[in-house]
């Protein structure tokens, strides 16, 4: 039987980093592929899918996206903090998200009250943004740290 994830306690896993996420799907933005992985269906971004079951192309981005049933409160004004490789954008107690943008992965905790509808028209954009903005940042990474190692050559 799966575990129900309204109902997950582990005291070890106060984060909730590990709370099971069954559903899944994959798409493209830009020219990356996005796994996304999630405890609630309606959090699930209504995108084009990815089509090509092709396993030896590894996605680009993750999300992990977990519905918290024990925040409550609508969406406010996104405060980011930019550190390192690290961006995280607050929107009150209805929103968390972090962004590694050296690892590509995103991990979002959306709270009880943020309805489908706001999902999709508030925080999708916003997820595409943060993971393309990713996505160039690594990119422009690795073209520096190209060069530098092509000058020392």
């Amino acid at each position: 039987m799966p575990l129900d994830s309204a109902n997950y306690q582990d005291p070890l896993d106060l984060l909730r980093r590990f709370i099971p996420t069954p559903y899944r799907t994959r798409f493209r933005i830009g020219g990356a592929l996005v796994v996304v992985e999630t405890n609630d269906f309606a959090l699930l971004p209504e995108l084009p899918l990815e089509t090509v079951l092709n396993e030896s192309f590894p996605s680009n981005l993750s999300w992990k996206l977990v519905r918290d049933h024990d925040e409550h409160g609508l969406l406010q004004e996104p405060s980011h903090l930019i550190c390192g490789g690290l961006t995280v954008v607050a929107m009150g107690a209805a929103c968390l998200l972090g962004v590694d943008r050296e690892r590509g992965e995103l991990l979002g905790f959306i709270g009880a009250e943020i309805d489908p509808r706001t999902f999709q028209e508030s925080l999708v954009p916003l997820l595409c943004r943060l993971s393309l903005e990713a996505m160039e940042t690594n990119a422009e990474e690795w073209f520096d740290g190209w060069n530098e190692e092509a000058a020392d050559a």
